[in-house]
């Protein structure tokens, strides 16, 4: 019997051209599916009773109608003739013509007959043994398919006629993905070779009361589509607090700080110098050094000096000077020399258009003090030190630097600006431990207002004075940092189920009253007093607390595995080979051990060596020197912040990981994605089509199904949102295998390492301390060297 499928294929190909108009008035793919659903059911033996008249009821000629029965019944011949051809099995060398039609049949599967040698061992199984095992365990393909197949049909209620609207929408919202990409595409094109770093809308400093704080009432947000973000909230930021805006991928708080930035928000005060650093950025700058990159970002600034040195032209000019010292040296910005110049300029008797440029003339120079021009140079350095640039790459093109190093530049920019309402989108994806620390303390003493988006609750419980819950539209706001919001929420419904349980219980005491007096002549003013009583419960009765049900997911436990799993002993390495002498070597005689046990986490700068020793450990490297041992059974899974770009977005989650693991099977890995909440119509869709937090989960789920006896992480939260992180976490808690992680993110080390390893300087240490004392020492190494690095630079430019 041929599928419903292939039935459908062989009338379209017939009824339908190649536009998707039928061949006769009235037949759409609609009929198409009607028909090849009517002929599935109820079988090709009687065609002629079945599609003949109706197509002839359509006004389809007898020849057309000839083509239909014959292509339907061909259709039906050759899938016959695979179904019998293809599954014949061999047992003890007979043909088993019997068992091949009960397993190809759709009914009910039986064991499978034929002799059995007891000459095999206890371990071996035949093929029969083998099919029954499946057939017992629901391991068998059909039993999976028909498992799949009943728990789609019960969770779906959607009819026929939906489901074609589903994938109608389906397309669309692919098409306008790819009109997405291209736009995309179109502007880093157009913003290519340029030096922007960091974008600022200028501001207007005549508008408003010049207020510091911001309040804004009644604010909405919604997509391009339409879709609404945040409706009626109310937008609350007092001068010179740090908030943490919090909430789940998607919910919008990268549209709301765009927003924000852009005064795209209706009645946004247009006085203030606002910025948004954004979690990516095109590659730009051209051949502008970073630290000319960074000056340039300050559009304010540039566009005063700019004005200063026309007006100074003008000026001078109008007093009928030369180009004496005075000029020059006013000139090249230095906002004491443009002071004095200015001083005597008033000295000069002029007319009014004279008197009005020496006015603005001395306004730009008040602004530019406040700004802190002179000394722009020296905080711009000290600013890219602190991220970890040294004097080489400050120096250097920005066209040089990496997609990670770029956002540095523009973090560095936006600290350089120092705006009154600096935004941040998560800023520690793309740094290393000790450029995370030294931010945390750069903020800490910043003097406005910073909102950030982040996904590191250490970083938040550093820097934040408040926390903004992004949910269910609205703003939800919290005193303290990230951890206080965290207890109090779950304070908040705690007292919220009290008080429900409270009003549920009063009111059922109420209605046992009423229901038992109803019909007593006696107390019937009671019961109408009792039922008025509850009628106005009702009506002030509190909400119903919704407790959000927490994803969590496990990793298989591996088996046992001998000693040694992983043994690294006297390991030398570099990119260079012997061409370096080896005490520049990025990895000098490396010793340690892995077992199933092991829980290390490596710290150490960007560069240091981290990624290269990861590499090593799973054989992606050779060492120079020295030797890597390893079980010859391991199985080393790898989960890194990257891991959901491996996939490719225009197949779906199956299809991906059938490409990953190309003997799995469609049924059995549709099953076990279920088990990520990855499930129907999630499962066969486009993955550009889901969630951050839904690709997350299929990395996840690709990371499980590899069974590793050892895992080895390389950044893993970044781009993950928290309620990803904390199963993350619990997931790797629970496993019983070895773990190595390369991670920024205080809270994950400590939650799942119990050992930590240095990398820096070529060689590789245990940490004597907890990572408390680490994180002290490594800031005050940090400073130093910053201090140490602008000393060097300015005595290089002077």
């Amino acid at each position: 019997m041929a599928t419903e499928e292939q039935l459908k294929q062989t009338l379209s190909k017939i009824l339908l051209q190649d536009d998707g108009e039928g061949v006769v008035d009235g037949i759409d793919e609609d009929i198409i599916d009607y028909l090849s659903g009517m002929l599935h059911e109820s079988g090709l033996e009687d065609i002629d009773d079945t599609i003949v008249p109706f197509l002839e009821s359509y006004g389809c000629d007898e020849e057309l109608v000839q083509d239909v029965c014959t292509a339907v019944s061909s259709c039906g011949d050759s899938q016959s003739t695979s179904n019998n051809g293809g599954a014949t099995i061999l047992i003890n060398g007979n043909n088993n013509a019997s068992n091949n039609e009960q397993s190809s049949g759709g009914g009910a599967i039986k064991l499978k007959q034929g002799m059995i040698s007891m000459a095999s061992t206890l371990t071996e199984q035949s093929d029969a043994e083998l099919d029954s095992n499946r057939y017992l365990w629901g391991q068998d393909n059909k039993i999976m398919a028909m498992t799949n197949e009943q728990r789609e049909a019960h969770d779906s209620t959607t009819s026929a006629k939906d489901k074609r609207k589903q994938r109608k929408e389906l397309e669309a919202a692919r098409r306008e993905y790819e009109a997405k990409m291209a736009v995309l595409k179109a502007q880093e094109e157009g913003e290519a070779g340029k030096a922007s770093v960091s974008h600022m809308v200028l501001p207007d400093y005549r508008s408003g009361r010049n207020e510091k704080d911001i309040h804004l009432r009644n604010i909405s947000l919604s997509l391009d589509n339409g879709t609404p973000l945040l409706d009626n909230g109310e937008l609350k930021l007092a001068y010179n607090r740090r908030y943490g805006l919090v909430g789940k991928n998607g919910v919008g708080k990268t549209t709301l700080l765009k927003a924000i930035a852009a005064f795209d928000i209706e009645g946004m005060p247009r006085h203030h110098r606002i910025l948004h650093v954004r979690q990516e950025l095109t590659p730009s700058g051209g051949e502008v050094s970073v630290l000319n990159a960074v000056l340039e970002a300050d559009v304010e600034r540039n566009t005063l000096m700019q004005e200063e040195k026309v007006l100074l032209k003008r000026l001078e000019a109008a007093d009928g000077g030369g180009g004496d010292g005075d000029s020059a040296a006013a000139a090249s910005g230095s906002a004491s020399a443009v002071k004095e110049k200015l001083e005597k300029l008033k000295s000069v008797a002029s007319d009014e258009s004279f008197n009005a440029d020496l006015k603005r003339l001395e306004e730009i120079n008040n602004r530019l003090q406040i700004l802190g021009s002179d000394s722009a140079e020296s905080r711009a350095s000290m600013i890219l030190f602190g991220l970890q640039f040294t004097t080489a790459m400050i120096e250097g093109p920005t066209s040089a630097l990496s997609g990670g190093w770029r956002m540095r530049v523009a973090l560095a920019a936006a600290l350089f600006i120092e705006p009154d309402l600096l935004m941040l989108d998560e800023p520690t994806n793309h740094l290393d431990l000790e450029a995370v620390l030294w931010l945390e303390s750069y903020l800490r003493s910043y003097r406005h207002t910073v909102i950030v988006v982040s996904h590191d609750r250490s970083f938040l419980n550093e820097v934040c004075t408040d926390t903004i819950e992004f949910k269910d539209r609205k703003l939800n706001y919290y005193k303290g940092d990230y951890d206080t919001y965290v207890r109090t929420s779950e304070e908040n419904v705690k007292n919220a189920m009290r008080v429900y349980q409270a009003y549920k219980d009063k009111r059922e005491h109420m209605m046992e009253f009423i229901t038992k007096f109803r019909a007593s002549a006696n107390r019937a003013k009671l019961v109408q007093s009792r039922i008025k009583a509850v009628e106005k419960m009702d009506l002030e009765a509190p909400d119903e607390p919704v407790v959000e049900q927490l994803w969590r997911f496990s990793i298989p436990n591996p088996g046992p595995l001998g000693r040694p799993i992983i043994a690294i002993d006297d390991v030398w390495f570099d990119y260079g080979g012997t061409q370096k002498p080896k005490e520049e070597w990025i990895l000098q005689k490396v010793n340690f051990g892995i077992d199933l046990e092991s829980r290390f986490g490596i710290l150490g700068p960007n560069g240091a060596g981290k990624s290269t020793l990861l590499n090593l450990i799973m054989n992606r490297l050779t060492p120079n020197k020295g030797q890597i041992s390893r079980n010859g059974n391991l199985r080393i899974g790898h989960f890194t912040q990257h891991s959901a770009d491996k996939f490719d977005l225009q197949l779906s989650a199956v299809e991906n990981m059938l490409n990953i693991f190309e003997k799995a099977d469609d049924q059995g890995m549709r099953s076990w994605l279920g088990k990520f909440q990855i499930q129907g119509t999630d499962a066969l869709k486009p993955m550009m089509m889901l969630s951050g937090g839904q690709k997350s989960r299929v990395a996840f789920s690709s990371l499980a199904y590899q069974s590793p006896h050892v895992i080895v992480m390389d950044e893993p939260t970044n781009h993950l949102d928290m309620e990803s992180i904390d199963a993350l976490v619990e997931a790797v808690q629970d496993f019983n295998g070895g773990l190595v992680v390369v991670s920024h993110d205080e809270h994950f080390i400590t939650s799942t390492c119990k050992e930590l390893w240095v990398v820096g300087n070529g060689v590789v240490t245990k940490c004597r301390g907890d990572f408390t004392e680490y994180k002290e020492e490594t800031l005050k190494r940090t400073e130093k060297r910053i201090a140490e690095s602008v000393k060097s630079l300015s005595a290089i430019n002077n």
